[in-house]
């Protein structure tokens, strides 16, 4: 989709990111008490949202995006990206990934802090 002949960033797929990574609910549900057909990959799930917030801050989207909400998407891309490189973020499994790690818990934070700056909170979305 364009305008003005300017390609419009699809915000779905971003807010799809950051309410599964910001959701306790959700990762309980599918990391910590996944079944074999129901289950969440944790690497998967912060490299996609890495690569939304990523393809977000791009040049090209700096019109679809306020200011504020730039900042939002690059102190997070930020964090995760810290975490990957110190290899904090995904240490553990299951439990204690989801309720011990504090690298994957300061991410959680940040992206529901992320998804409030949007003017969303988790209730707003269903993606079960």
């Amino acid at each position: 989709m364009q305008i003005d002949g300017k390609e419009i960033f699809k915000k779905g797929d971003l807010m799809f990111h950051l309410t599964r990574m910001a959701s306790l609910e959700h990762q309980d549900k599918y990391i910590v008490h996944p079944t074999a057909k129901h289950y969440e990959s944790p690497s998967e799930m912060a490299e996609l949202l890495y690569t939304e917030c990523k393809n977000a801050l791009l040049e090209q989207f700096k019109f679809c995006f306020l200011p504020y909400e730039r900042d939002a998407l690059r102190e997070l891309l930020e964090l995760i990206d810290r975490y990957f490189k110190d290899q904090s973020l995904l240490e553990g499994i299951g439990e204690y990934l989801v309720y011990q790690n504090k690298s994957w818990i300061e991410v959680r934070e940040l992206a529901l802090k992320t998804l409030h700056i949007f003017g969303y909170d988790l209730d707003d979305f269903d993606y079960d």
